[in-house]
């Protein structure tokens, strides 16, 4: 009779990161190289080539349907969720947010606003 026996184990990982800092020339360039090839990993070199959207400017506060809110804070929906800024705007300009615990669950804080609202301020 065949057995099986299921356990957990944690395993550490190291992974090392290479920050590439081109010019627009170097990085169209490199763009070029990469379209002629094939694969996930291009496919995500290639975006990452093409993220355009602009730093969150030095300005602590953004302005959404007469409400203020805190950049540097932390805010609650409708469903007690917490969503936080990610320092990043979106091509229009407004600041993007993220459901936190979950980096890619983002959105513009006028989406949240619109879909999850009112956002309370999340107070220590």
């Amino acid at each position: 009779m065949a057995t099986a026996q299921y356990g957990t184990r944690t395993r550490t990982v190291e992974e090392t990161v290479v920050v590439l800092t081109l010019t627009e020339d170097e990085a169209d360039a490199l763009e070029a190289l990469v379209l002629g090839e094939s694969g996930a990993v291009m496919e995500r070199i290639y975006w990452a080539l093409r993220q355009t959207e602009p730093p969150a400017p030095a300005a602590d506060t953004f302005e959404y349907d007469g409400v203020v809110y805190d950049l540097n804070a932390k805010y609650t929906d409708c469903d007690g969720d917490v969503w936080s800024f990610t320092g990043r705007l979106s091509h229009d300009g407004i600041p993007r947010v993220s459901f936190t615990g979950y980096g890619d669950n983002a959105g513009t804080i006028v989406d949240i606003a619109k879909a999850y609202g009112p956002l309370t301020k999340v107070t220590p």
